[in-house]
């Protein structure tokens, strides 16, 4: 969990409040067992880095950032947000991306 602190938490805050004021880049939903720990092992591969962790009732998710540049070569980054929920005994996983 040290990585989740490594993170600066007011980065962290301006990351939340921009993605919650923007439509996600992509948007998609998968049904299956492991399609969860594929997702994470992916943004892994990506270069993501995870930053935050939520539990809830039958749910949980995380939310991932990625370093990286834009057209012009200023700073910019990619976030990906996991949600895994459990259902009537069947598990979903949605991953939405932005691009701050």
């Amino acid at each position: 969990m040290k990585h989740l602190q490594s993170f600066p938490d007011a980065r962290k805050q301006t990351v939340m409040q921009r993605i919650m004021s923007l439509k996600p880049s992509k948007s998609l939903v998968s049904d299956g067992d492991h399609d969860f720990e594929k997702t994470v092992l992916k943004l892994r591969r990506d270069g993501f880095r995870q930053i935050e962790l939520q539990r809830h009732d039958t749910a949980f998710s995380t939310l991932w950032y990625r370093k990286g540049r834009s057209l012009l070569g200023l700073a910019a980054g990619d976030v990906a947000m996991a949600l895994w929920e459990l259902e009537e005994s069947r598990a979903s996983t949605t991953v939405m991306t932005w691009r701050v």
